[in-house]
């Protein structure tokens, strides 16, 4: 008799391991991508191409066998403040955080740029007080995102623009440490990353790097997180 129950819960445990590994092999393994024209995967063209994301879900197909990227509210144009209103009015997109394995974020670039276009006479000390206030509300826009995503947010930072402008760049520069300071998130570092501008950036015109550099900064991702 202790002989058939002991057959019996070995059955029953490789049979629960059985549908535990298959319901784990089948289930969809979901990457949304949040952010501006940096998180769509816009190229030195200015055509959406393919996103360091992109490159982050091939690495994963290669494990699992369904894998679904999500990058349909990434924009352009995107904002710290458009990004948080975006969650707080859109239900669709609290479910796809909500059921999302991994989170990339691409954002504040053009707050900054915005933010300084407005001053006719920029100085350090303002510029001081414009990244004081994004830090402000990328913070906001992180509490937002916990709302509804508790996994690992991967936050991909800014690199050296196009124009040579001192105040820009020193924005920048100001951004990523803004970014990469909150404890919350893991920061991919791209400043040195793409420093190479002929390397990366097909059209000295453009601030979107080419195929290589975002291709170079999924590599990155993926040695940082696997």
């Amino acid at each position: 008799m202790k002989k058939l129950l002991k057959l019996l819960l070995l059955l029953l445990l490789n049979i629960s391991v059985y549908f535990i590994y298959n319901s784990t092999k089948n289930s969809v393994y979901t990457i949304t991508s949040l952010g501006d024209g940096v998180s769509l995967g816009i190229n030195s063209y200015a055509i959406d191409d393919y996103s360091y994301a992109d490159y982050y879900r091939d690495f994963k197909l290669k494990e699992k066998e369904k894998v679904k990227l999500i990058d349909s509210y990434s924009k352009k144009e995107m904002s710290i403040t458009s990004l948080a209103e975006k969650i707080k009015t859109d239900n669709k997109l609290k479910e796809d955080l909500n059921s999302s394995n991994i989170l990339f974020l691409t954002i504040g670039y053009n707050d900054l740029l915005y933010k300084i276009e407005l001053e006719e006479n920029l100085t350090n000390s303002r510029l001081l007080s414009i990244t004081r206030e994004i830090d402000k509300s990328y913070n906001k826009l992180l509490k937002e995102i916990r709302k509804y995503y508790k996994r690992k947010i991967i936050v991909v930072g800014y690199f050296k623009s196009n124009k040579d402008d001192y105040y820009v760049n020193k924005g920048i520069k100001k951004l990523n440490n803004i970014l990469s300071k909150n404890s919350d998130v893991i920061f991919i570092e791209t400043y040195n990353l793409l420093n190479n501008r002929k390397e990366y950036f097909s059209n000295p015109n453009s601030y979107y790097p080419n195929i290589k550099g975002y291709e170079l900064i999924g590599k990155s991702i993926i040695d940082t997180v696997k």
